[in-house]
């Protein structure tokens, strides 16, 4: 590959055009002198020396110094060589509390939420640093092992709940082992480990300790961050997402959990660490950056990448040699040359070489312009190395401009547009990358790893499983991987839990809409037909009345006289009745005994 890294110099290559007008126009104006004198032939016998052809070589040669020259000050570069570029930082294990007593909100919001909010303080302000993170309470587990993918990690974080270990207890010494035992080996004896113990300080699990001292042997540094008050506070329960009592012991008294600092300070005096109060958590992230900053920096990362090799040199040699030739060429002829005739028919070469001088430059910005449809990469890979990810974005979509088959730039733009939270534009170049049949097995595992994590970030926990799983498929012992499709698998179980929860919430509710309308219908039906009843009454008073209206005075006379008779009937028949009830309260009614 051939690229020119200053092209706007080359336009200095257009001076040829008018050095070589002034040379022809001085040739023309040295030929009207001799024509001034005589004829030219008679005066070209009696200069035997004299050589027009040298004239036009000399002139040759410097325009070629000068072309090659201004070539170098371009500075081209042909072929690629590969550099190693290394990261170096220290490894820092964070042992994080997630015990009960870490959601009291002795300080606000509560214990757990103030340390993911310093340990996202510590990720904003790591730059090429490794980080792993594992959380305890009465067991320790490794959430994430050593990464330097912070939007990874923070998400990680981000998503720690105490309820994620059914075990609890604060078994510090467990998490300082386990951390211990999740550095890199290869740099077992080296000065650039750190781990960062949050929590409470309320052991009641092992010897943390001792565990702090063996880390420290290690050339561990073991510092702690203390969450909590003095004073304390109760811990509390929840019960879908609300707190519904607060915990208490055997004989039914509110448990009051407080912060153990001689706990936490005996710990990192162990370690040879450092101990910070939560109460100011930015002064705390201070400290623990200068403590790290202690700490020898190692190489944990390097990548091969391919450099353009500058080739300057050769053209400037090239450019002495002509120079050189130019002094050591004098424009008289030369008897030994002349008879083998080396140099030509004269008025051929005469003619020729106007044309080789236009071509010349012609040639050479042509190159230098072609050279441009395949922008190096290397740049971008330099700045994404140096975290500066927008600058790399633009080198790789320059080089993709002129090459869009090139995958490797275009693996690297997804790499760049996901560290900018770009993830939808990562996806489709990732997705580009990976239907490339050129790729080997490392390279689809990374491609599909990555892939993995960006549907992650979008909480796409379906698609993440399958691409952990092909990637996976491709390289199997991955570790990294092998975590991340672990995760993604508990995240999309707890995303089809709440989603089954939600629609058994909206099919209750449906159910209940169902009903009120149902009953509405009802409600509706009776009214109609309470309606219907009484429009019926109505017409049927309507009817008598008008039938009452139409009855002639006899007819009305008959219905008086029938209902004097039924009232006459009616009374006749409440007599009775009356003279009934009176008789058999005479018969019941006790006797008087006479004394």
């Amino acid at each position: 590959m051939f690229i020119i890294e200053n092209p706007k110099i080359l336009y200095l290559l257009l001076l040829v055009i008018p050095f070589a007008a002034a040379f022809y126009l001085n040739m023309h104006r040295k030929r009207k002198r001799m024509d001034a004198n005589g004829p030219y032939p008679e005066i070209r016998r009696q200069m035997p020396q004299y050589s027009t052809g040298k004239q036009h070589l000399k002139f040759l040669l410097c325009i070629a110094a000068y072309a090659l020259l201004v070539f170098c000050l371009s500075n081209p570069q042909l072929g690629t060589s590969v550099k190693k570029a290394e990261r170096k930082g220290v490894d820092v294990m964070i042992a994080l509390d997630i015990s009960n007593s870490m959601n009291s909100n002795d300080i606000q919001p509560s214990r757990l939420m103030r340390a993911k909010q310093a340990v996202i303080r510590i990720l904003d302000k790591m730059e090429s640093d490794r980080i792993g993170l594992v959380v305890f309470a009465g067991d320790a587990y490794l959430q994430l092992p050593l990464t330097t993918d912070y939007g990874a990690a923070k998400l990680f974080i981000s998503n720690v709940q105490t309820s994620d270990l059914s075990r609890q207890g604060t078994a510090i010494g467990a998490a300082i082992d386990l951390c211990a035992q999740n550095f890199d080996p290869q740099h077992e004896n080296l000065h650039n480990k750190a781990i960062i113990v949050i929590s409470d300080g309320e052991n009641h699990e092992d010897d943390a300790v001792s565990a702090a001292q063996n880390a420290a042997k290690k050339g561990i540094v073991v510092s702690t961050v203390g969450m909590g008050s003095p004073q304390g506070a109760p811990i509390p329960e929840y019960k879908n997402g609300q707190v519904v009592s607060y915990k208490k012991d055997a004989e039914g008294k509110v448990v009051i959990t407080r912060i153990n600092r001689a706990m936490l300070e005996e710990i990192a005096h162990a370690g040879k660490g450092f101990y910070v109060e939560a109460n100011n958590i930015s002064s705390g992230v201070e400290s623990v950056f200068a403590k790290l900053a202690e700490l020898d920096k190692v190489s944990f990362e390097s990548r091969n990448i391919s450099d353009y090799e500058t080739r300057y040199s050769y053209f400037l040699a090239l450019a002495v040699l002509f120079l050189l030739l130019d002094l050591f060429i004098f424009e008289k002829k030369n008897p030994l040359l002349n008879r083998e005739r080396i140099f030509g028919d004269k008025k051929k070469n005469a003619a020729a070489l106007p044309v080789w001088i236009c071509l010349l430059p012609l040639t050479l910005i042509g190159s230098a312009l072609q050279a441009q449809t395949a922008i190096p990469t290397n740049q971008g890979n330099k700045h994404y190395l140096n975290g500066k990810l927008h600058e790399a974005e633009i080198s790789y979509l320059k080089a993709l401009h002129n090459d869009s088959t090139y995958y490797k730039a275009k693996y690297n733009l997804a790499n760049a547009q996901y560290g900018q939270q770009k993830y939808e534009q990562a996806l489709e170049n990732y997705a580009a990358v990976a239907e490339n049949p050129n790729l080997s097995k490392a390279e689809k595992s990374s491609v599909f790893h990555n892939l993995g994590n960006t549907f992650v970030q979008q909480q796409d926990y379906q698609k993440a499983v399958e691409s952990y799983i092909r990637a996976l498929q491709q390289q199997p012992g991955r570790p990294d991987t092998r975590y991340n499709l672990a995760y993604a698998q508990r995240m999309l179980q707890q995303q089809q839990q709440q989603n089954q929860q939600q629609q058994n919430k909206q099919d209750k509710q449906d159910q209940k809409q169902d009903q009120q309308q149902n009953q509405q219908q009802q409600d509706q039906d009776q009214q109609k037909k309470d309606q219907q009843q009484q429009e019926q009454q109505q017409q049927q008073n309507k009817q008598g009345q008008q039938e009452n209206q139409n009855q002639t005075p006899k007819q009305k006379a008959k219905q008086q006289e029938a209902e004097r008779m039924l009232r006459a009937l009616e009374n006749q028949e409440k007599n009775t009745l009356e003279k009934i009830k009176n008789k058999e309260q005479v018969k019941g009614s006790p006797v008087e005994k006479d004394w």
